[in-house]
């Protein structure tokens, strides 16, 4: 069984408003998500950072579960754990809600490469990683991400260092897939909102 959790409890600090309610295309960000990666996984879920968020959220994906950070403003890696500890699936693709070009064949790949490993995450060439764009072993997981709140350590990378096994796939394989890279693209200001306008989805 395969789950994805899509995170949507950041701040959107440089935003005026929750980004993933933004309009794009006709639908909100977080609807784009949920449409691409909801036909290659069993279950989908949504975490987000308090129950007020979770109501307006729910309006626009009313039949998707939600869940919420199992420590508000902690950041990321609570959200993750929240939404691993919902999760039914032994492995769980985990998204941000401002990838609205995430690209389905590109998830299933990452899906296709995570038996016998604890995660699987896109590299780019200069190291840098893709971990809101990875697949990761739901057990493995959630203790990395325990362990790294106790320790109070916020990045994801800390509980990826506390994983003993984890896959590194490059962009380059993935541009086999996906050309562009579109997949990894997402909306951090006002300006690329504008920007992804001009864009299809």
């Amino acid at each position: 069984m395969r789950s994805a959790i899509i995170l949507a409890g950041g701040r959107s600090s440089r935003f005026s408003t929750d980004k993933s309610l933004f309009p794009l295309g006709g639908k909100t960000m977080i609807e784009h998500v949920l449409d691409k990666v909801s036909g290659i996984v069993d279950e989908t879920l949504v975490v987000v950072g308090d129950p007020r968020q979770g109501k307006k959220i729910s309006t626009v994906i009313c039949e998707t579960r939600i869940t919420y950070d199992s420590i508000i403003g902690y950041g990321p890696v609570a959200g993750i754990l929240a939404g691993l500890l919902c999760a039914k699936g032994e492995y769980t693709l985990v998204i941000a809600c401002d990838m609205p070009f995430v690209n389905a064949s590109v998830v299933d790949f990452l899906f296709s490469l995570a038996g016998g490993y604890d995660a699987v995450v896109p590299r780019w060439s200069d190291g840098n990683i893709e971990p809101l764009h990875a697949v990761y072993k739901r057990n493995s997981m959630i203790k990395a991400c325990e362990k790294a709140i106790e320790k109070d350590e916020r990045t994801i990378s800390s509980s990826l260092h506390a994983l003993p096994k984890v896959r590194y796939v490059s962009t380059e394989e993935i541009k086999e897939i996906d050309p562009e890279l579109r997949t990894f693209i997402n909306v951090n200001t006002p300006s690329e909102f504008e920007n992804l306008l001009q864009k299809s989805i």
